[in-house]
């Protein structure tokens, strides 16, 4: 089943179907000027943002715990909700965000599962 949608954008509504379905140029010349905002955005060097955030997590960086609390964050998810989720008590997330409690294989693949990301970055 093929479904048309409707965008409405300030300059005018677009219909956006299965190919060959979609108004092309209206769509262009409304995304166009959304891309070049975002172009004219001052860009700040990935190496920057990684020096700043080693200098605050310091040697927690780039560790099993960190990631999962970036991801967590990220999910909008506090530490009892997500524990809640998983099937496991907040004081052990909170121990394996902090990197005080190591996270096995299995419980890995669920917490990457609900915060959709690799598991492999907890293990």
């Amino acid at each position: 089943m093929s479904h048309t949608s409707n965008i409405q954008h300030d300059l005018r509504k677009v219909s956006v179907g299965p190919a060959g379905k979609t108004e092309r140029v209206p769509l262009k010349n409304m995304t166009s000027p959304s891309i070049e905002k975002y172009l004219e955005d001052e860009l700040v060097p990935a190496q920057t943002l990684h020096d700043e955030i080693k200098q605050r997590y310091g040697d927690a960086y780039r560790t099993a715990g960190y990631y999962l609390r970036l991801y967590r964050l990220r999910a909008d998810l506090t530490q009892v909700q997500l524990a809640g989720q998983a099937g496991i008590r907040p004081r052990h997330l909170s121990e394996m965000e902090n990197n005080k409690r190591s996270i096995d294989k299995t419980l890995a693949r669920k917490l990457a599962h609900i915060l959709d990301f690799d598991y492999r970055k907890l293990i």
